[in-house]
């Protein structure tokens, strides 16, 4: 088998899921080994009381007197002899901050055991699969003059007098009607315009070529007359551009992937029957009634 064969078997769901598999058989049997003692025995290891010293020192900023340990692990036994108490009960049974618990446990575990670094070239494969997630935005240098619509009877006709204007070599600052807007912006995201002034607005400044004035172009606010300087296209960064990003996302979305592969396995090994509701009335109950029951293969 050749280092590339190798390579793309590590990239395989099935074969991350065989790993996760065995580690899962490897930490039952081991927490079968620490939960086969008698019931009624509890052994403190010198490990355990270690942890409590150092928890208390991070903590205090001091070690513990021997008095002050003393009541940490009496303190830690108190909890295992009330903890094996309440299960012998049975208080762990249909608790859902319980059962919540303990699946979000599993599920980090899962996580823990999938969170393995991505090579360059698996992020780069990844990168080019979900463009959408990492092209930059394109940005505009731009110039604005605002033209209120309540203080002018016919606004398109001002706009079109007023753009004649600029285009004559009418200095800006000397038309336009006063705003709260900035009348310059330079490189702005089109999710920046689209703040100030509406999506659809920035959607139209992102296209137009810089030059000379047009309009108008109409926002919530009004209308305005645009004079692009610069404008900077979309575009996909390289992966050393925004490496950690990538990486974050890729994690992100195979943890995931590896959470619900695991889950549609195990899931295999349970007989699942949902019974409908007697008393359910309309299209709910009937929709309840209908569900068939899910068989384990």
């Amino acid at each position: 088998m050749t280092i590339s064969d190798i390579k793309r078997l590590g990239r395989e769901p099935l074969v991350h899921f065989l790993l996760i598999g065995a580690a899962l058989f490897v930490l039952f049997d081991m927490t079968q080994e620490q939960g086969g003692e008698a019931p009624n025995r509890i052994v403190v290891s010198s490990g355990q009381v270690e942890q409590l010293a150092a928890q208390f020192k991070r903590t205090w900023m001091r070690p513990p007197t021997q008095d002050e340990l003393a009541a940490l692990v009496e303190n830690h036994v108190r909890e295992e002899v009330f903890y094996r108490e309440a299960l012998a009960m049975g208080l762990d049974q249909n608790d859902p901050m319980v059962r919540q618990r303990m699946r979000m446990k599993l599920e980090f575990m899962l996580e823990e055991l999938s969170a393995v670094a991505a090579s360059d070239e698996v992020l780069t494969e990844f990168l080019q699969q979900h463009p959408d997630k990492f092209r930059a935005q394109p940005r505009v240098s731009f110039q604005q003059l605002y033209l209120n619509p309540d203080k002018r009877e016919d606004l398109a006709f001002d706009a079109q007098t007023m753009l004649t204007s600029l285009k004559g070599g009418t200095v800006p600052e000397s038309l336009g009607d006063a705003t709260m807007l900035p009348l310059r912006y330079t490189l702005a995201t089109q999710s920046e315009i689209a703040r100030s002034f509406g999506d659809r607005f920035a959607e139209d400044v992102v296209k137009l070529t810089p030059g000379d004035w047009t309009g108008p172009h109409y926002s919530p606010f009004g209308a305005h007359l645009l004079k692009v300087a610069e404008r900077v296209d979309a575009r996909l960064p390289a992966l050393a551009e925004i490496r950690a990003l990538v990486e974050r996302e890729y994690l992100a979305q195979r943890k995931k992937e590896q959470k619900d592969l695991a889950y549609q396995k195990l899931r295999q090994g349970y007989q699942v029957i949902v019974e409908p509701l007697a008393t359910a009335q309309g299209s709910s109950g009937e929709a309840l009634a209908a569900m068939q029951p899910d068989e384990a293969k």
